[in-house]
């Protein structure tokens, strides 16, 4: 992949504060040079789900230096690194309930979410289905480590064939009428409109990782 203007200062930072996801283990700072140059000193929301020991906080803070920053664990037993300009929530992300008074107490309107957490089908699939219907437009969710996927197989079930299919419902309009456009479909193509095809604008593929935006 080529190397954003972006990605050294990145991955320095990422390297600094101790991540899997730098250059050292994953180099995920690739894909999120690309995605993130014009966010970076913006005053946007943004939730990783997936803390461990506190590396991607301190990445984090250092990256958005003016973002309201929100992390999420199962459990902060590990937890090392933990500063009072970042939030804390001790959620799990396989629980819908969990999720949802999660977004009660903190609200929604997120412009990044990313899934850094468990690596389950049945742990990214509830998050998403939750939580992306919680971005703004123009939103941006990310799944990391999809590898994983692959070792429980990739058949019905699985992150990876939930993903697969979510690229026919970006591509149903066009496949079903030859325009690309949400706007002036008869009657009958709006009412097979779902969540996903109205709301899910692109999905990028990377190594291990999805970028979905949102609409």
């Amino acid at each position: 992949m080529t190397q954003t203007a972006d990605y050294p200062r990145l991955n320095e930072i990422a390297l600094r504060s101790g991540t899997d996801k730098a250059s050292n283990w994953h180099d995920y700072m690739n894909v999120y040079s690309r995605h993130f140059d014009s966010l970076k000193e913006q005053p946007i929301k943004f939730l990783e789900i997936g803390l461990w020991e506190g590396g991607s906080a301190k990445l984090w803070e250092e990256y958005f230096t003016q973002a309201q920053l929100h992390f999420m664990d199962i459990s902060f037993d590990a937890l090392k690194f933990r500063s009072g300009r970042s939030h804390y929530h001790l959620c799990n992300q396989e629980s819908q309930e969990e999720l949802n008074n999660f977004v009660q107490t903190v609200g929604g309107d997120f412009d990044v979410i990313v899934d850094d957490g468990g690596h389950t089908a049945r742990q990214q699939l509830t998050s998403f289905s939750i939580l992306f219907p919680q971005m703004k437009s123009g939103g941006i969710y990310i799944i990391e480590d999809l590898h994983s996927s692959y070792w429980g197989g990739t058949g019905p079930g699985s992150t990876m064939y939930f993903l697969k299919a979510l690229i026919d419902e970006v591509n149903f309009i066009g496949a079903r009428t030859g325009k690309a456009g949400l706007a002036d479909h008869p009657p009958e193509i709006q009412a097979e409109l779902n969540f996903y095809r109205k709301e899910v604008q692109s999905i990028s593929f990377y190594s291990s990782v999805a970028v979905i935006e949102k609409r």
